[in-house]
């Protein structure tokens, strides 16, 4: 099985164990239908009677994603399982928000994405979290909105956290939120990105940072070169809201890879992908960043990213590029350079 397959099944069986549920409730009023990609949930909450609405975290397949949740008050909601506990903690408590009092939330998943385990998160503010369906290896859990239960966290500022890094000319305050990527700290690929691009000519010069996260890449050439010019450029309007207050004058993108893009043109696209989607591993990022990133570089522009050394990158890299390099070797990590 492809890992593409992989993630598909995931989403296709958790989906449609919803639906079943669903069917079998008749939910009459508003639905909160949380970060669910495909359309058989948002079609049964409409054939069980109610109306759906939509929180997408995640700007694809043409979708508005937003930081945060609509508005209630929500007869019931949904919430296809998150990849990460906090992030999982931060969208229960969003749900508990906005839920009518006596509404259930429904969280759903594969059990290898931690669907068993996931009362233990739901029921410190929703109660007791039971299972109401399970097969094809996932699960529907179902908590219900306490009257006297304690109140949730429900704004997005709410979430903020603040920490430290170091840049040049000194330490900085970081802002991040749960789900986005490294959490305010610097991983690895990053360090070495961020010691390859130092000899980087970017005086003046017009870059994008692609998958940004919550900016680190882009603030930290803001500091090194204050004339550059950084869009920053990511799948994760919760990313985004982070970026938007660590870098600041920053033009922010949401986009699934350069969907968003049209005539926009930069002399540097640096980037450290992600290469997992929920717990697959994929190189579909990857991927569509190299044979993308010519067509939005200048002439003589370049793409600079890190990888693990074990990915296979090298081939689609010079399939793409008329000159490419190594620009750092750092143990687990290469930074590659590719020159359009």
């Amino acid at each position: 099985m492809s890992l593409k397959r992989s993630a598909d099944w995931r989403d296709r069986a958790a989906s449609e164990l919803m639906s079943g549920v669903l069917g079998r409730a008749g939910i009459h009023g508003d639905v909160l239908v949380m970060l669910e990609s495909r359309q058989e949930v948002a079609r049964a909450v409409t054939e069980a009677g109610g109306q759906a609405r939509f929180w997408h975290r995640l700007a694809r397949d043409g979708r508005r994603a937003s930081a945060w949740i609509p508005a209630g008050p929500f007869a019931a909601a949904t919430l296809r399982l998150p990849k990460a506990k906090d992030e999982l903690d931060m969208a229960v408590h969003a749900a508990a928000s906005v839920l009518e009092v006596g509404a259930p939330l429904w969280v759903y998943g594969a059990n290898d994405e931690g669907a068993g385990s996931a009362g233990r998160v739901i029921e410190p503010l929703m109660g007791p979290a039971r299972t109401v369906e399970s097969g094809g290896r996932c699960r529907v859990l179902e908590a219900v909105r306490q009257v006297d239960g304690p109140s949730p966290r429900g704004t997005l500022d709410e979430w903020r956290r603040s920490t430290s890094l170091e840049f040049p000319g000194g330490p900085r305050e970081w802002i991040s939120y749960p789900g986005t990527f490294a959490r305010g700290r610097l991983d690895a690929g990053t360090r070495a990105l961020l010691e390859a691009v130092r000899t980087f000519p970017l005086a003046g010069r017009r870059v994008l940072d692609f998958a940004c996260g919550s900016g680190v890449i882009g603030a930290f050439l803001s500091a090194l070169e204050p004339t550059v010019r950084v869009d920053l450029l990511d799948v994760d309007a919760v990313a985004l809201a982070a970026a938007s207050e660590n870098v600041s004058g920053a033009c922010l993108i949401p986009s699934d890879g350069f969907d968003a893009l049209v005539s926009e043109r930069y002399d540097l696209i640096i980037s450290n992908p992600p290469y997992h989607e929920g717990k697959s591993q994929t190189g579909r990022v990857v991927e569509r960043l190299v044979r993308g990133a010519p067509d939005y570089l200048v002439t003589g522009g370049s793409l600079m990213l890190v990888t693990q050394r074990r990915f296979p990158v090298a081939a689609l890299m010079k399939s793409t590029f008329k000159t490419v390099e190594v620009s750092l070797d750092a143990g687990p990590h290469r930074v590659w350079c590719g020159k359009k």
